[in-house]
């Protein structure tokens, strides 16, 4: 089985601090027609009376490749989970649990945001900066440079690992 690591902000949105997605993201993640999720979600938030409401929104969606208007939901993360709760097999459930995670994902950025993960982030890329001016002075600065660089970069990568953790999707 062939798994795709995908970019989680490429299906969640934060919208002043609440995470949706909405239904084209939906329909391409879970590999369904997007009619066919529209029509899902219409089901569901009738038989979710206001609490459907709360938690899809319908807007109006001009395709660019030919100019149609169709409707598009915006949903949040419990009104995707509701909405896939009527989806059912192998890949189905894979994907849910993607998305499940990516929603989580987006949660965990937010909070490292707050703590500080990106002055983190900015002060080991000054560190690097600074490496990088010394080892172009001389010889012993190159060596200097060369065991500071084993360690700066891995620590970078693995900040910017965290500030951007990876959705798996088949």
């Amino acid at each position: 089985m062939e798994i795709t690591v995908l970019n989680f902000s490429q299906f969640i949105d934060n919208n002043d601090g609440i995470f949706t997605t909405d239904s084209i993201r939906v329909a391409q993640g879970h590999k369904k027609q997007h009619r066919n999720i529209v029509a899902l979600i219409r089901k569901r938030m009738a038989e979710a009376g206001e609490w459907g409401v709360l938690n899809f929104k319908q807007t109006p969606h001009v395709n660019a490749q030919n100019g149609e208007v169709y409707d598009v939901f915006t949903m949040t993360q419990a009104g995707y989970q509701f909405l896939v709760g009527k989806m059912n097999g192998k890949l189905a459930t894979e994907h849910q649990i993607a998305f499940i995670n990516a929603f989580d994902a987006a949660l965990a950025l937010a909070k490292n945001q707050r703590e500080g993960l990106q002055a983190k982030i900015f002060s080991k890329q000054i560190e690097k900066a600074a490496s990088e001016k010394q080892g172009s002075f001389h010889g012993r600065g190159l060596y200097q440079r060369k065991l500071e660089k084993m360690a700066i970069e891995p620590a970078l990568v693995a900040l910017l690992n965290m500030a951007q953790p990876s959705l798996l999707l088949n």
